[in-house]
């Protein structure tokens, strides 16, 4: 079976390919060059993506590695930003929490609230390797299905369509072929897997 530097090589060519085609078929259908040259580049990277991303179901790889890494950043990012959007009433109800219970905070409630953040992040980025774990189960799972990978590609593309619905007709059309290069870098990891028959 080919190893992560074969699945790479291939996905980077697949990448330059979908980049070439997506960049092309975007500038001669809507006339856009910006749209065009940052739709390929977008192209280029989720095709590369989608070619090293059947492996995560293993747990000592590269993309599983780095998979756990940018989940790990996402999730630290997401709770700091939920954190700074409601700060206000984060702090308010630290500070409610502790006087109704009687309990006299040995730090101002903004400093609680920061160490909950820390605590809940701290916490929550624990569990990404280990909820990996659980969702691919096994090596040569679900991740390297071809139907099941059309499944959630189908999803992944409706829901790109609902969230670009108000962007206009040409970058609604981009943003649905940009995320369905991800499939096309699946197919390629698959096809060198031998899952494709």
């Amino acid at each position: 079976m080919p190893n992560y530097p074969t699945h790479a090589r291939w996905g980077q060519i697949g990448a330059a390919a979908m980049g070439v085609a997506v960049s092309a078929a975007v500038y001669g259908l809507f006339f856009a060059p910006l749209l065009a040259f940052f739709s390929g580049i977008a192209a280029a990277a989720t095709t590369f993506t989608g070619a090293i991303y059947p492996d995560i179901d293993h747990h000592n790889s590269i993309p599983r590695r780095k998979a756990v890494r940018a989940f790990r950043l996402l999730t630290v990012l997401g709770i700091a930003s939920l954190a700074g959007l409601g700060w206000t009433e984060l702090v308010a109800a630290v500070d409610s929490t502790a006087t109704e219970f009687g309990v006299e905070l040995p730090v101002p409630p903004e400093a609680a609230a920061g160490a909950l953040v820390a605590v809940l992040t701290i916490l929550v980025a624990g569990v990404i390797d280990p909820l990996l774990d659980t969702v691919t189960n096994r090596h040569r799972g679900w991740t390297h299905s071809v139907p099941v990978n059309a499944v959630l590609i189908a999803a992944l593309l409706a829901g790109v369509w609902l969230l670009t619905g108000g962007l206009g007709r040409p970058r609604q059309i981009t943003a649905i072929t940009v995320a369905g290069t991800f499939f096309v870098g699946t197919l390629i990891h698959l096809g060198l897997d031998g899952e494709i028959s």
